[in-house]
């Protein structure tokens, strides 16, 4: 009896993480949304709502708001005026939806694909990143069609950029070599091109964000096999490294978010939320892990508020922590499963 209790467990996590909350209606308000990707698979993908103010979270909000389901491992979601863009990894799409309604406005279909992030330009196109294809896929979000396929010079794309009319794209290569591609390829929007391919160093790139002078700081993981430190990399408007930050003690630093000054660089690593600044560039732990899955990192632009997510085990909902700058914690709230970022939306 006792070995069929512990096989139904399993089983009873992922009948809940299925299943839907239906009540409650879609908040009107400014706050911060959440992106719960859901387990491999299972096609629980969402997005949730939180207020800062009340301290209320609303999940599943696709859902509510369409009475179906949004897809299978939701990797971003991107707002421009009152369009959110909700790339759907493994279903092959990217949703666009009405702010704060979130009402589904368009689908766009990419099949074959495994998109990744997502970067409006315009009033009609958008550039999405690519898992398992060397190249951008260049959309229309208006009809919902796939305009152009543009190669990359890397294994694949994460996340962009934009720097006027060019976009800095996070390149990743499967072979850890010092003859790999890794870097940043910059895709001229005006010719659809890819113009440059900025390598840096061989290991992976893990992030990318902009400072208060308009400069790009870009997050090299650490790699053993080929003797490589974590390494944050800063470009100049030409593209020139012109400053960097090295980590000496092992750290593999990802989840790279700037704080609302830009002044300050806040990561995650195994040991938890640190913090550097630009200026001294003396690394700081802010906020220890203490045995959690920290899976995504955030800093609310309007009170620098620190917002970190423990995904536990991709089958029970996620708990979302909030942070004061300094580390403190103020507030914590449950989300969807499996959540990988935060977005905030104010006017």
């Amino acid at each position: 009896m006792k070995q069929l209790i512990l096989w139904l467990l399993p089983l009873l996590f992922l009948l809940q993480a299925c299943k839907k909350d239906t009540s409650g209606t879609i908040p009107q308000v400014d706050g911060v949304y959440t992106v719960d990707e859901g387990l491999f698979n299972f096609g629980n993908a969402d997005i949730s709502f939180y207020n800062p103010e009340t301290n209320e979270a609303t999940t599943n909000l696709f859902y509510k708001a369409n009475g179906y389901y949004l897809g299978d491992i939701a990797q971003c979601f991107y707002i421009m005026d009152t369009l959110g863009f909700i790339v759907v990894n493994n279903s092959q799409k990217v949703e666009v939806v009405s702010i704060p309604s979130f009402k589904s406005v368009r689908t766009i279909n990419i099949p074959g694909s495994s998109p990744r992030y997502v970067q409006p330009i315009n009033d009609h196109v958008a550039y999405v990143t690519e898992l398992y294809a060397k190249k951008i896929h260049v959309v229309d979000y208006q009809t919902g069609t796939v305009l152009q396929q543009i190669n990359t010079p890397t294994d694949w794309t994460e996340h962009i950029v934009q720097i006027g009319d060019n976009l800095l794209i996070e390149g990743k290569e499967l072979d850890a070599s010092a003859s790999n591609n890794a870097g940043l390829a910059v895709l001229n929007t005006s010719s659809n091109t890819i113009i440059n391919n900025i390598k840096l160093n061989s290991a992976n790139t893990s992030g990318i964000v902009k400072d208060n002078m308009n400069r790009v700081w870009v997050a090299k993981a650490a790699d053993s096999t080929i003797s490589l430190p974590a390494k944050f990399y800063c470009l100049d408007a030409s593209l020139n490294v012109v400053d960097s930050i090295v980590f000496s003690n092992g750290d593999k630093p990802n989840n790279i978010s700037m704080n609302k000054a830009g002044d300050k660089i806040y990561y995650l690593t195994a040991a938890g939320v640190n913090s550097v600044s630009i200026n001294d560039k003396t690394p700081s732990l802010l906020v220890p892990s203490n045995n959690r899955y920290l899976y995504a990192l955030s800093i609310d632009p309007k009170d620098e508020d620190i917002y970190v997510a423990d995904a536990f085990d991709f089958i029970q909902p996620a708990r979302a922590y909030r942070y004061s700058k300094d580390g403190n914690e103020k507030k914590a709230f449950t989300t969807g499963v499996g959540t990988n970022n935060f977005i905030f939306s104010y006017e």
